[in-house]
């Protein structure tokens, strides 16, 4: 009989075939397996709507709570302070303190301001209206990314649906405990708070003990960009997202990323006292309990 090379090539590869295909079909425990999709081997599909209209109000509110502290911290007498979904206004008793309130619109972004006699009207330019609800569905997905990384799922699919929704995808979610478990995940609100570090004990962070920490009043957090690292941080918070009317990340002239936010009137005065007793310090800003940053206050 003639030898013909073609058909062992072609039984060889059939048997290797097979080989590196078992895992994947069985889900064997051993051996490299190719990621099956929600058509495969099933799981959780949702398509989420982000409220970014919500997003526009709260950036208002910021500028309303901004105007209300800047005039009271500078004795600037106002009236009919008054907020809507699209506008601040107010009027200034003295016209002489015009030039002082003009000192604050510098400082504002993204904002129009017009005048009529003493009265003055705040609203958002289209471009940064444009640019708070982009901000929204972005901070939404990093925030459904970092939480559905506790879930221990190969590879979830969060990605951007149009202008406002987010395309989640959880292959591999078989029981309804997991699907309610991903559900209260990833629609439960962001808990953001701004938490002094241990400065004295922050060198014992990774050897210390939650109850360890707790017994001297702190915690023990996780670095969310580096999981190995660990944050000695006081318990109480300084703020948290209650205070916050709008975070973003920026870059600096270094083109470095920092955090630029918002506070309220409230959490402005507390943000301010205690960054003026602290300097040189560490200020950890923790979301979901982990530490995104840790900067020094100057």
């Amino acid at each position: 009989m003639r030898f013909n090379y073609r058909i062992v090539i072609f039984a060889i590869s059939i048997v290797f075939a097979i080989i590196y295909s078992v895992p994947s079909i069985f889900q064997t425990k051993w051996g490299p397996k190719v990621t099956l999709g929600l058509d495969l081997q099933g799981g959780l599909h949702l398509l989420l709507g982000v409220k970014t209209d919500e997003a526009v109000v709260s950036r208002i509110k910021s500028i309303a709570s901004s105007v209300k502290h800047y005039t009271e911290h500078n004795e600037i007498l106002i009236d009919s302070l008054t907020v809507t979904e699209s506008a601040v206004t107010f009027t200034l008793l003295d016209h002489d303190d015009a030039k002082n309130v003009t000192k604050l619109f510098a400082d504002m972004k993204g904002v129009k301001v017009d005048t009529k006699s003493d009265t003055y009207t705040l609203t958002l330019t289209p471009e940064e209206i444009a640019k708070t609800k982009e901000q929204a569905v972005s901070q939404a997905i990093e925030v459904i990314r970092n939480r559905l990384d506790q879930f221990g799922l190969s590879e979830p699919v969060v990605a951007r649906q149009g202008q406002d929704k987010i395309l989640v995808e959880l292959p591999g979610i078989k029981t309804q405990e997991d699907e309610q478990r991903a559900r209260e995940l990833i629609s439960r609100s962001a808990k953001l708070e701004l938490m002094a570090v241990d400065e004295g004990r922050a060198a014992r962070a990774a050897t210390l003990t939650p109850q360890d920490a707790s017994s001297m009043g702190d915690e023990v957090l996780q670095d969310a960009l580096s999981p190995e690292i660990k944050h000695l941080v006081h318990e109480i918070p300084i703020l948290d997202g209650g205070m916050l009317t709008d975070a973003r990340v920026e870059f600096d002239k270094n083109n470095r990323p920092v955090i630029s936010f918002t506070l309220n009137s409230e959490g402005a005065q507390i943000f301010g006292d205690f960054t003026g007793k602290n300097v040189g310090n560490h200020l950890a800003i923790v979301l979901d309990g982990k530490v995104y940053s840790a900067p020094v206050i100057n």
